[in-house]
C-alpha cells in the first residue's frame, strides 16, 4: 500500500470522526491546530487507525499523529514486516476462564459472576448506599481487567513500563423507582453480573446487573444495555474507563493503554462507548437531563458550597480523589444546601431518608489533596398540583439535583452529575410538604 493509498483511507477515518468534509484539506493541516479535533477524538482516531491497518502505534510514537501526512508516514513505516520474538511471558496472554479475586467467577461468556450480601460496609444512613457501592463496582471492574490481562492490578502497565489506572470518566447508577436505593439492605443477598467491551484497548465499558437472589438462575445472563435492565426491574452500575498515567500526581493525568497482551482477549466495541457523546452533551449544557418539566425550584438559581478534601477520608490508595466518593462529597454539599439555601427547607430527619434512583455523572478531572472545592448545586422538586397526579397527598417525595464541581485552585471543573432521588417511604402529606408545594405551583401559574 503505497502513502496515497494509505493518506486516502486516513481521511475518510479523519471525516467520520470530525463529522466534516476533508477533500479540499491538505495532506499538512494539524489534526487538533486547523481540524479540531479533541483529545478524545484523537484517542479514537488512534485506536481507528490501528484497526484499519491492523498495526499498534507505540506510545512513543504518538506525537507523530500530528498531520494527515506525518499519520500516512507512520503507518507506512509500521506496515513494514517485522521480525517477530515472540510473546513475552511477563505481558501475559489469553487464559481459560477461571475463578477470580473476590470470590467472583468469570464464565465462558467473558463476564464476571459476583455474589453479594449487602453487609454494613455497604450502608449507610439509610440502608444500601451509594458511596460503598461504588467502591464495591470500582473493585470488580479492577478484578475483571486483571483477569483479563493476567496481571495483579498494581502491574498493568503501558510499553514504558509505567504504571496506569483505568479511571472512570463516566458513571450512571440505575435502581428503579419502586424499589430505589433504600429498598436494599443489610443481608439482602445478589447475584452481580458484570459485562466488560474495549474500543481499542483504551476505552473500557460495561454494565454491573444487580439481580436479586432469589431471581431464577438461567436468568442472570448479561444484559445488553440498561434499557433492558430497567424493562425487568434490575438495578444496575454502568461504568466507562479510560488509562492514564499520573504526570504531576492528581493535578496532570495522560491517556495511555496497557501493554499486557491479554487485553486484546477483552470483547471489542465496534465503535467508542455512547457514554462519550452523552458527558460532551452533559459538558455543554451543565448537566444531564433528568429533570422533569413538572417541578418547583428548591433552590433559587445554582447555589455553591464549599467543600474541603480530607485526605484521610477522600483519596485512595495512589493519592486521587477517590472516583467513588465524588458522590459522597456531592451528598455533604446537597444536605447543607437543602437545610440552608432551598426554598423549602428541609428537615435533617427528612434528609437522613433520602436514596438514589438514578445518576449519570461525568468524570472531568481530579484534585490535589491540599485544594478545595466549590460545588454548585441547583435542585427541584417533583410538584403534584403541576403534573396532574390524581391524588397528590400520597405523591412520593421526589427530588431533582443538578451539581457541578470545580477545584478552586485554577477553576477546574471535575465532575457534572444529576440526580433523581426520594425521601424513601413517605408521602408529601406525611414529609409535611403538600401545602407549601399546592402555594409554590399557584406562584407557576
Amino acid at each position: 500500500m503505497d502513502l496515497q493509498q494509505i493518506e486516502y483511507r486516513i481521511r475518510s477515518i479523519l471525516e467520520r470522526i470530525l463529522e466534516m468534509r476533508l477533500e479540499s484539506t491538505g495532506a499538512n493541516a494539524h489534526l487538533m491546530n486547523d481540524l479540531g479535533a479533541d483529545s478524545w477524538q484523537y484517542l479514537e482516531f488512534r485506536n481507528e487507525l490501528e484497526i484499519a491497518f491492523r498495526v499498534t502505534i507505540p506510545d512513543s510514537d504518538v506525537d507523530r499523529l500530528s498531520t494527515m501526512g506525518d499519520c500516512a508516514q507512520l503507518v507506512s513505516e509500521l506496515l513494514e514486516p517485522e521480525i517477530s520474538e515472540g510473546p513475552d511471558p511477563g505481558l501475559g496472554g489469553p487464559r481459560e476462564p477461571r475463578s477470580c479475586k473476590g470470590g467472583s467467577y468469570q464464565g465462558t461468556d467473558g463476564a464476571l459472576y459476583t455474589d453479594l450480601e449487602v453487609g454494613m460496609a455497604l450502608t449507610g444512613r439509610n440502608h444500601l448506599a451509594e458511596s460503598p457501592l461504588l467502591k464495591f463496582v470500582g473493585e470488580i471492574r479492577w478484578n475483571h481487567i486483571a483477569q483479563f490481562a493476567g496481571v495483579p492490578s498494581r502491574k498493568l502497565c503501558d510499553e514504558t513500563g509505567e504504571r496506569l489506572y483505568a479511571t472512570f470518566y463516566y458513571v450512571e447508577t440505575l435502581f428503579p423507582r419502586q424499589t430505589p436505593m433504600a429498598a436494599f439492605g443489610e443481608n439482602d443477598r445478589f447475584t452481580v453480573v458484570s459485562t466488560l467491551r474495549s474500543f481499542g484497548n483504551s476505552i473500557l465499558d460495561g454494565f454491573h446487573f444487580f439481580y436479586p437472589a432469589g431471581w431464577p438462575e438461567e436468568k442472570k445472563i448479561p444484559l445488553l444495555n440498561g434499557r433492558n435492565a430497567a424493562d425487568m426491574g434490575i438495578p444496575y452500575v454502568r461504568t466507562s474507563n479510560i488509562f492514564v498515567k499520573m504526570l504531576q500526581g492528581a493535578t496532570w493525568l495522560k491517556k495511555s493503554r496497557p501493554a499486557q497482551r491479554g487485553m486484546d482477549d477483552i470483547p471489542r466495541l465496534a465503535e467508542v462507548p455512547d457514554s462519550y457523546p452523552r458527558i460532551k452533551k452533559a459538558e455543554e449544557e451543565g448537566r444531564f437531563r433528568l429533570t422533569p418539566e413538572a417541578g418547583s425550584a428548591l433552590t433559587p438559581g445554582k447555589v455553591r458550597i464549599e467543600y474541603q478534601i480530607e485526605p484521610d477520608r477522600d483519596l485512595n490508595g495512589v493519592g486521587l480523589l477517590y472516583f467513588a466518593n465524588y458522590p459522597m462529597i456531592l451528598d455533604i454539599a446537597e444536605r447543607k444546601c437543602l437545610r440552608e439555601n432551598a426554598r423549602l427547607p428541609l428537615s435533617n430527619d427528612l434528609l437522613d431518608l433520602r436514596t438514589l434512583v438514578h445518576r449519570e455523572s461525568a468524570y472531568l478531572g481530579n484534585a490535589h489533596p491540599s485544594d478545595s472545592i466549590d460545588v454548585w448545586i441547583e435542585a427541584r422538586i417533583e410538584n403534584p398540583f403541576l403534573s396532574g397526579h390524581p391524588a397528590p397527598e400520597m405523591s412520593p417525595v421526589r427530588l431533582f439535583l443538578d451539581y457541578q464541581m470545580f477545584r478552586r485552585s485554577d477553576g477546574r471543573k471535575i465532575i457534572i452529575s444529576s440526580a433523581e432521588k426520594v425521601i424513601f417511604g413517605m408521602t408529601l402529606e406525611e414529609a409535611g410538604l403538600l401545602d407549601p408545594l399546592r402555594e409554590m405551583a399557584k406562584e407557576s401559574v
